[in-house]
């Protein structure tokens, strides 16, 4: 395995998500993943979109935000929005280096928990974000303290 290489996402390199998404999702492929990222890229400082790279090519993407007020809560909260993995690199630590990366994003940015949402059964992604240390919240969703 190759190096993996972090870095923010830019608009160049939406279209490889967009082909890593459609990889993982076959016929469930969402049509609106180009825009959202590009979305979440014009936002600027306040969000977190990266990508990893190994082999000089992009292999994985995760997308995170900051949002204050969430569930009435006075402190902003991190979030992790989309994440996508090339299926022939998913198991090889992409993902965690993608999670890390974003977790010290979250820290240096004075954020003290992170949270996500996924479908109950699935597994594989719920594994993923227990490697990262998150755990069942009183949302049945998934966060993590930083502090």
């Amino acid at each position: 395995m190759a190096d993996i290489a972090i870095r923010p996402m830019e608009e160049r390199d939406i279209p490889r998500a967009v082909e890593i998404e459609s990889a993982i999702m076959g016929s469930k492929k969402s049509t609106t993943l180009r825009g959202s990222l590009t979305a979440y890229i014009a936002k600027g400082e306040r969000n977190a979109c990266l990508v990893a790279e190994a082999g000089g090519k992009v292999v994985g993407f995760l997308v995170g935000d900051i949002r204050a007020w969430d569930f009435g809560e006075d402190q902003e909260i991190g979030w992790i929005r989309i994440v996508g993995i090339d299926p022939a690199f998913q198991g090889h630590g992409v993902g965690k280096a993608l999670g890390e990366a974003l977790m010290r994003y979250f820290e240096t940015r004075g954020v003290t928990t992170v949270r996500t949402t996924v479908e109950w059964d699935s597994g594989d992604l719920i594994a993923y974000f227990r490697t990262l240390g998150f755990e069942r919240s009183g949302f049945i969703g998934l966060e993590k303290h930083l502090d």
